[in-house]
């Protein structure tokens, strides 16, 4: 997609008004294989590579939740869309609230997946909820920097000890990781940027929206959330006090607790995903 800054997007279906699917931090438009392929959405969906990330253009600076919504509105205007409805997991749900709050007239609803969490207000709070989210993120983070002598090393990454191959994971797993690496002079590197990640991250964690600015999101919200944090065994992302504030805030329609899934598994394994893509078609049903 043409611009000042080039994007990149996948697309299911061919229908007017397909959804609008962002992706995390470090992720790319193709951890939504799985959802997509059971989505019951007549028109589709496209997801999109955000700026930094995938095969979308790296600039050295120009990220935030403020250039990513103007990506969203940027992505809804070139497929002559009025009001979407946008999916967002991660960072893509805060990119979602961030694009409903500036430009309400654009969006019709959101589905927010495991992220979009309000901004504690009070400091002490903050430091608190954004050292147990960098500590998740900092093994995210760190691949970004290394350079894997082949493809199977990237898996190793993920998978330690397995001895996994690609012809051992589902075609909807092997294509994510084999599209988040490129090719360099001694190996496999992964695409997303290193310094996009994180202006993105000092971003969402010291401007992104507080309970009180969510009041103004005016158009009705899912919130599906997976039950375990970034690894097996963590706390979740958003704990039942953080949800009650968003019930508070939201105008929320659906929601869902995905047993046994974490942040990650939630989309990338086919039961869950499976779930989201139902939960997305139920949610259509009440707006």
């Amino acid at each position: 997609m043409p611009g000042d800054v080039r994007l990149v997007l996948g697309r299911t279906g061919e229908g007017p008004e397909p959804l609008l699917a962002l992706h995390g931090i470090t992720a790319q438009h193709r951890i939504f294989n799985a959802m997509a392929r059971h989505l019951q959405h007549p028109d589709g969906m496209v997801a999109l590579d955000l700026r930094g990330r995938g095969d979308s253009e790296k600039p050295s600076s120009g990220y935030g939740l403020d250039a990513h919504a103007q990506d969203a509105i940027r992505t809804l205007d070139h497929l002559d869309i009025e009001r979407g409805i946008l999916v967002g997991h991660s960072l893509g749900a805060f990119i979602g609230l961030h694009a409903a709050l500036k430009y309400p007239d654009r969006i019709r609803a959101l589905v927010l997946l495991d992220g979009g969490w309000p901004r504690p207000e009070e400091v002490s709070e903050l430091d608190d909820a954004n050292e147990a989210v960098q500590e998740g993120l900092e093994r995210a983070f760190s691949r970004l920097d290394m350079v894997f002598e082949t493809q199977e090393d990237y898996l190793d990454f993920w998978f330690p000890d397995q001895d996994l191959t690609f012809e051992d994971l589902p075609d909807d797993l092997a294509d994510y990781y084999l599209y988040d690496l490129e090719k360099v002079d001694d190996g496999y590197n992964p695409k997303a940027s290193r310094s996009a990640a994180e202006e993105d991250a000092e971003w969402t964690f010291s401007r992104g929206p507080t309970a009180a600015d969510l009041k103004g999101v005016g158009c009705p919200v899912a919130l599906v959330r997976a039950e375990e944090g970034f690894f097996t065994g963590s706390e979740p992302l958003i704990s039942d006090e953080t949800r009650d504030v968003m019930a508070e805030v939201l105008d929320l329609r659906f929601e869902r607790l995905l047993f046994g899934a974490t942040h990650y598994t939630m989309l990338l394994q086919e039961e869950h995903a499976r779930q989201i893509a139902d939960d997305i078609g139920d949610f259509f049903q009440q707006i």
